[in-house]
Protein backbone atom coordinates (compact mmCIF):
# COMPACT_ATOMS: atom_id res chain seq x y z
CA UNK A 1 0.00 0.00 0.00
CA UNK A 2 2.96 2.82 0.70
CA UNK A 3 4.02 1.90 -3.00
CA UNK A 4 1.68 1.67 -5.23
CA UNK A 5 -1.32 3.79 -3.43
CA UNK A 6 -3.83 1.54 -3.00
CA UNK A 7 -6.67 1.01 -0.94
CA UNK A 8 -7.44 -1.70 2.05
CA UNK A 9 -9.73 -3.34 0.16
CA UNK A 10 -7.61 -3.34 -3.11
CA UNK A 11 -4.96 -4.82 -0.78
CA UNK A 12 -6.88 -7.20 0.41
CA UNK A 13 -8.29 -8.18 -2.82
CA UNK A 14 -4.76 -8.69 -4.06
CA UNK A 15 -3.61 -11.02 -1.83
CA UNK A 16 -7.21 -13.09 -2.02
CA UNK A 17 -8.05 -11.80 1.59
CA UNK A 18 -11.99 -12.35 2.90
CA UNK A 19 -12.07 -9.25 4.49
CA UNK A 20 -15.67 -6.85 4.37
CA UNK A 21 -15.65 -3.55 3.13
CA UNK A 22 -16.18 -2.37 6.39
CA UNK A 23 -13.67 -3.83 7.88
CA UNK A 24 -11.25 -2.34 5.38
CA UNK A 25 -13.00 1.17 6.01
CA UNK A 26 -12.94 0.48 9.72
CA UNK A 27 -9.08 -0.42 9.68
CA UNK A 28 -8.28 2.48 7.35
CA UNK A 29 -9.69 4.83 10.06
CA UNK A 30 -7.67 3.65 12.51
CA UNK A 31 -4.79 5.75 14.41
CA UNK A 32 -2.49 2.92 14.87
CA UNK A 33 -2.66 1.76 11.24
CA UNK A 34 -1.78 5.39 9.57
CA UNK A 35 0.75 5.65 11.69
CA UNK A 36 2.06 2.43 10.27
CA UNK A 37 1.38 3.70 6.68
CA UNK A 38 2.74 6.57 7.12
CA UNK A 39 5.92 5.35 8.39
CA UNK A 40 6.06 2.46 5.44
CA UNK A 41 5.58 5.54 3.08
CA UNK A 42 8.32 7.05 4.59
CA UNK A 43 10.31 4.04 4.92
CA UNK A 44 9.78 3.41 1.06
CA UNK A 45 10.70 7.18 0.21
CA UNK A 46 14.36 7.08 2.09
CA UNK A 47 14.91 3.95 0.21
CA UNK A 48 14.12 5.54 -3.50
CA UNK A 49 15.98 8.43 -2.61
CA UNK A 50 19.12 6.46 -1.46
CA UNK A 51 18.80 4.05 -4.55
CA UNK A 52 22.38 4.10 -6.36
CA UNK A 53 20.49 4.43 -9.34
CA UNK A 54 18.50 7.42 -8.76
CA UNK A 55 19.94 10.13 -10.51
CA UNK A 56 19.63 13.05 -12.58
CA UNK A 57 19.10 11.09 -15.25
CA UNK A 58 16.33 9.12 -13.82
CA UNK A 59 14.38 12.26 -13.03
CA UNK A 60 15.07 13.38 -16.47
CA UNK A 61 13.94 9.99 -17.51
CA UNK A 62 10.62 10.05 -15.68
CA UNK A 63 9.81 13.47 -16.73
CA UNK A 64 10.31 12.47 -20.08
CA UNK A 65 7.69 9.78 -20.04
CA UNK A 66 5.16 11.83 -17.95
CA UNK A 67 5.31 14.43 -20.51
CA UNK A 68 4.82 11.93 -23.69
CA UNK A 69 1.96 10.43 -21.38
CA UNK A 70 0.28 14.14 -21.09
CA UNK A 71 0.99 14.53 -24.66
CA UNK A 72 -1.11 11.24 -25.17
CA UNK A 73 -4.15 12.13 -23.28
CA UNK A 74 -4.30 15.32 -25.40
CA UNK A 75 -3.18 17.47 -23.28
CA UNK A 76 -0.54 19.45 -25.40
CA UNK A 77 -0.01 22.23 -22.47
CA UNK A 78 1.16 20.16 -19.57
CA UNK A 79 3.22 18.19 -21.51
CA UNK A 80 5.00 21.47 -22.93
CA UNK A 81 5.21 22.78 -19.53
CA UNK A 82 7.11 19.50 -18.39
CA UNK A 83 9.49 19.85 -21.25
CA UNK A 84 10.34 23.37 -20.17
CA UNK A 85 10.76 22.87 -16.67
CA UNK A 86 12.77 19.88 -18.21
CA UNK A 87 15.28 22.12 -20.41
CA UNK A 88 15.50 24.33 -17.28
CA UNK A 89 17.02 21.17 -15.05
CA UNK A 90 19.50 20.35 -18.04
CA UNK A 91 20.52 24.07 -18.06
CA UNK A 92 19.53 24.45 -21.67
CA UNK A 93 17.33 27.48 -20.37
CA UNK A 94 17.86 30.09 -17.76
CA UNK A 95 15.30 31.15 -15.10
CA UNK A 96 16.86 34.61 -15.77
CA UNK A 97 15.78 36.58 -19.40
CA UNK A 98 17.11 39.80 -18.75
CA UNK A 99 20.74 40.79 -20.00
CA UNK A 100 23.22 43.20 -18.87
CA UNK A 101 24.58 45.84 -21.29
CA UNK A 102 27.27 46.22 -18.74
CA UNK A 103 29.10 43.35 -18.92
CA UNK A 104 31.37 42.45 -16.27
CA UNK A 105 31.82 45.90 -15.14
CA UNK A 106 31.33 47.03 -11.35
CA UNK A 107 30.01 50.00 -10.19
CA UNK A 108 34.15 50.93 -9.64
CA UNK A 109 34.68 50.62 -12.99
CA UNK A 110 31.80 52.29 -14.16
CA UNK A 111 32.90 55.63 -11.41
CA UNK A 112 36.33 55.62 -13.14
CA UNK A 113 34.40 55.88 -16.80
CA UNK A 114 32.37 58.56 -15.65
CA UNK A 115 35.58 60.56 -14.27
CA UNK A 116 37.65 60.03 -17.99
CA UNK A 117 34.44 60.84 -19.54
CA UNK A 118 34.14 64.35 -17.40
CA UNK A 119 37.85 65.25 -17.07
CA UNK A 120 38.66 64.64 -20.95
CA UNK A 121 35.58 66.71 -22.62
CA UNK A 122 34.92 69.23 -19.67
CA UNK A 123 30.99 67.51 -19.89
CA UNK A 124 29.63 66.50 -16.66
CA UNK A 125 27.87 63.69 -16.83
CA UNK A 126 25.28 63.19 -13.72
CA UNK A 127 24.67 59.70 -12.61
CA UNK A 128 20.56 58.44 -13.86
CA UNK A 129 17.53 58.76 -11.35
Amino acid sequence: MARTGCSVKQAATELALPVSKEDCDNLSRRAGFQRLLWEARHRYFTDLANDPNFSQATVVGKMLALSQKLEEEGKHADAADVLLKLAKIQGWTGGDTQISVFGQLTQKDLTDLRNRVKNSDGVVVTKPN
